[in-house]
């Protein structure tokens, strides 16, 4: 055991002793609620620096302790009247008191009855490590069954590790029927004092990372309640990664800490930083915004820093540790170094409020690993959505670690031939998004719809493994009603082109077959042969074929967006004496349930 460290402390009042606390900062120590309960002042004694005397200090927070054994939050934080000359307690990792195997022989200082001037210890074990009684205590037992009671007056002592006199908690309560005792380990005493967090050691988690979050934290809880209820955000955070939060954390602080220590940093992934970006899309202020969003990226950089080998494949300080994957690609994919790089979506869901005819409902998300990231919800007037969904695909970009950024947009059926990708936020002053990066459009009602995301899945199961893209006709011409077209299509892998725009309630029809058949590639000119007008097949909507097959028949299915994209920034910069056959605008239904899981609710109630 090392040498006795002198934080170890005891708490008085009017000659009285009241029990135990511990240093933890230059002028701050923590005991329990119960042992101040009914005072404000007291003073300190330190057995291991008897030299400074008997130091006032004052109660200074209390735990939402209610009085009862069985309550939680047993914790209150003294601050002394000056800094002290001892150096305070060193938190162990969180699991430091769980060691695999045998659990460590802990250690407590304490002040019982007849040792009020010396103090005693007691020597403990854990009954259950790892295991935490009402989330909030470790139970502990005696360590050979006899000796020194940790009974009153060891309330609020640090229970420390005997091999190297790190802190693991705090003892709360001790019962003399059952001859054993609970203590608040470490990372539930930093649940309810912030503060320390930054002296609790937590894996992937600086103590400056902390400090910034910390801080970060209390200025959206400054901002007041947030859209989506708190136990929402840490239940969707937490179970990206496997693991189920609390079912309703007592505060933001507390979901935040939660995803700090319960959680460990796989594949990539880190838990807490995905909580951080969901906050980034619920908060208004915009400088916050990006002060959360910083933090997110900082931390992705510091891990992948700490995570990728040095080059060479050599090894600082030993073993070589897993480089972080960021994108996780799909199975089917290829991994030749010279394939395209895999989609990084950008996901924009829009559809109509149930509150009035003139409001939307927009949600902003992207896809990193596979895993959904919120951006930005909101219920927007019609009016207000297009500037409002440009900002916020441009807030998404920070959210992307790696891969080429695809925007799709979840739209209603009967929007699906919005110009989206001519979208700006400043007409003729910036270019549209369509040229900015690749844009394909996806029905929001089969996104809903299970048989059709299992059988999209199956279809592109198939187009995979295709080298070629032939385009299936549809004509101005065709003699198809709805139903059979539907069915005619289920046959049909790969892109099916229609060469009018729905516009009509024919064409309509029509489309919605196609994209139940589930024809997973659609696509059509945004305006053509005009509707309901007899066609000898030779119109500019037969041309648009004609042009679009020539483009896409002999490339893979899963680059169709890419060479839209390419198609658009040609029409965009056509000079010539005649307008560009696409000039018009081409529409593409492009959807791989793969690349877009997790078709959720939005984030807010339709009638909110």
């Amino acid at each position: 055991m090392p040498v006795s460290p002198a934080w170890h402390a005891r708490v008085d009042h009017a000659d009285t002793v009241l029990g135990s606390a511990f240093l933890v900062t230059s002028n701050m120590l923590l005991t329990c609620a119960h042992v101040v309960h009914h005072v404000d002042e007291v003073s300190v004694w330190f057995p291991g620096a008897q030299a400074l005397g008997s130091v006032p200090a004052r109660v200074t927070a209390r735990g939402p302790w209610g009085g009862s054994p069985a309550d939680s939050g047993d914790i209150a934080v003294l601050t002394l009247d000056r800094p002290v000359g001892v150096e305070p307690i060193v938190f162990a990792e969180p699991e430091g008191a769980e060691d695999v195997g045998d659990p460590p022989r802990l250690v407590a200082y304490g002040f019982p009855e007849g040792y009020g001037q010396e103090g005693a210890q007691t020597e403990l074990r854990m009954t259950a490590p790892g295991q935490l009684i009402h989330n909030e205590w470790n139970q502990v037992e005696y360590w050979s069954g006899y000796g020194q009671e940790p009974s009153h007056g060891f309330s609020g002592a640090a229970a420390m590790r005997a091999g190297d006199g790190r802190g693991v908690g705090m003892v709360a309560s001790y019962d003399p029927a059952a001859r054993n005792a609970r203590i608040i380990p470490a990372r539930v005493l930093a649940r309810h004092v912030p503060a320390l967090a930054d002296f609790v050691p937590t894996p992937g988690c600086t103590a400056e990372e902390k400090r910034e979050l910390r801080e970060l934290v209390h200025r959206v809880e400054r901002c007041g309640p947030l859209p989506v209820p708190v136990d929402r955000l840490v239940r969707v955070a937490a179970g990206r990664f496997g693991f189920a939060a609390p079912t309703v954390p007592d505060g933001l602080w507390q979901g935040v800490w939660y995803l700090l220590t319960e959680s460990r940093p796989t594949g990539g992934h880190f838990p807490v930083a995905e909580l951080v970006s969901l906050l980034a899309g619920q908060v208004t202020d915009e400088e916050l915004r990006r002060g959360l969003r910083s933090w997110v990226r900082a931390h992705h950089a510091r891990q992948a820093a700490e995570c990728t080998p040095p080059a060479g494949g050599g090894t600082l300080g030993g073993a070589a540790r897993p480089a972080v994957k960021t994108v996780r690609p799909l199975e089917s994919e290829s991994v030749d170094p010279g394939a395209p790089l895999p989609w990084a979506p950008i996901l924009v869901e829009v559809r109509r409020s149930g509150a009035d005819s003139g409001t939307v409902l927009a949600e902003v998300s992207v896809y990193r690993g596979g895993d959904r990231i919120l951006v930005k919800a909101d219920q927007l007037t019609a009016g207000r959505l297009r500037g409002w969904v440009v900002d916020r695909i441009d807030e998404a970009y920070e959210d992307i670690v790696d891969g080429r950024p695809l925007v799709a947009f979840a739209l209603p059926r009967g929007w699906l031939n919005k110009d989206v990708d001519q979208w700006t936020r400043k007409r003729d002053k910036e270019p549209p998004l369509g040229c900015r990066s690749p844009v394909v459009v996806l029905d929001h009602d089969r996104r809903t719809r299970g048989r059709h995301q299992f059988q999209l899945r199956r279809v592109w199961d198939e187009l995979d493994r295709q080298d070629g893209s032939p385009l299936h006709r549809i004509g101005c011409a065709i003699r198809y009603r709805a139903p059979q077209l539907s069915v005619l299509l289920q046959d049909v892998r790969g892109p099916v082109g229609f060469s009018r725009p729905p516009t009509a309630a024919r064409e309509r029809g029509l489309y919605g077959a196609a994209l139940d058949a589930p024809a997973p590639i659609v696509l059509w000119p945004r305006s053509g042969h005009p509707p309901g007008e007899p066609c000898a097949g030779d119109c500019t909507g037969a041309d648009f074929l004609d042009r679009i097959a020539e483009r896409i028949s002999l490339l893979p299915p899963s680059e169709l967006p890419e060479t839209i994209f390419r198609l658009r920034k040609e029409a965009f910069l056509h000079e010539g004496p005649e307008p560009h056959w696409a000039a018009a605008g081409v529409s593409l239904v492009w959807e791989d349930p793969r690349r877009f899981p997790e078709a959720r609710p939005l984030g807010r109630s339709p009638v909110s």
